[in-house]
């Protein structure tokens, strides 16, 4: 009994991660990487207005990361400020400026513009603008995980202002490319796989218990075939009448 009700969990345990993995797969898209030819990669990767970053190289291949993930250049605007506002700046504003900037940078579709703005002391906005090409990648679901990275990193007070900025590029790659769908997949393969245990155990334990019942009846049948036949009360008073 304790062995099967170990089976039923296990096995209920194998379905049910399956059952997710499928769930998370359906609402999270797979993403296939931008083509090399919709995105041209310039010489262009950051404008540190603010002089956070010094010394950007380890940022830069954070941002080459990113890039290899997606197939999407992405450009780091650092500021304080767009077109002389701050905190007060509308997204139709912000969207409208960044446009030009885009513009002024690329000649192709397949670019990001990730803008960092603190208009004042822990006091920030942040904007991704990207080309229609580069949107096949960057849907809303991937702009929320982007954003999402940056709001978590920044919260992190361990991290420098690069090491704030490579986090997010990494980390944000990493999540937007995940293959769910090959997480579903292998799930699905293991449960496949874990029912068949299942299966062989189950069989086992049924074979095992036919044994067990014909070996108990043999020995019961031993029992009765070497136990010594005697007489009957009244077999032994007839055999003692006629004996005298």
């Amino acid at each position: 009994m304790v062995l099967m009700a170990i089976m039923v969990i296990f096995s209920a345990m194998l379905f049910w991660n399956a059952a997710q993995a499928r769930s998370d797969a359906a609402g999270h898209p797979v993403r296939e990487k931008l083509a090399e030819s919709a995105c041209i990669t310039e010489d262009v990767w950051i404008d540190d207005s603010l002089d956070w970053l010094g010394n950007d190289t380890s940022v830069r291949k954070a941002m080459k990361y990113f890039q290899e993930k997606t197939g999407i250049q992405p450009y780091l605007f650092i500021t304080d400020n767009l077109d002389g506002k701050g905190g007060e700046i509308t997204d139709k504003e912000a969207e409208t400026y960044l446009a030009d900037l885009y513009d002024s940078l690329y000649s192709d579709e397949g670019h990001m513009i990730f803008t960092f703005m603190e208009y004042a002391p822990s006091q920030y906005v942040t904007y991704l603008y990207t080309g229609t090409a580069a949107d096949s990648v960057m849907d809303a679901d991937a702009r929320n995980l982007f954003l999402d990275c940056a709001d978590r990193y920044y919260a992190d007070s361990s991290l420098s202002d690069a090491e704030f900025f490579e986090k997010v590029f990494v980390k944000a790659a990493d999540q937007i490319m995940e293959d769910t769908a090959g997480h579903a997949r292998a799930a699905v393969l293991y449960a496949v796989c874990g029912a068949a245990v299942l299966l062989v155990m189950a069989a086992g334990l049924i074979l095992f218990k036919i044994q067990e019942k014909k070996a108990a009846e043999a020995e019961t049948l031993k029992k009765i075939l070497d136990t010594p036949v005697g007489l009957s009360p009244e077999e032994e008073e007839l055999k003692n009448k006629y004996s005298e």
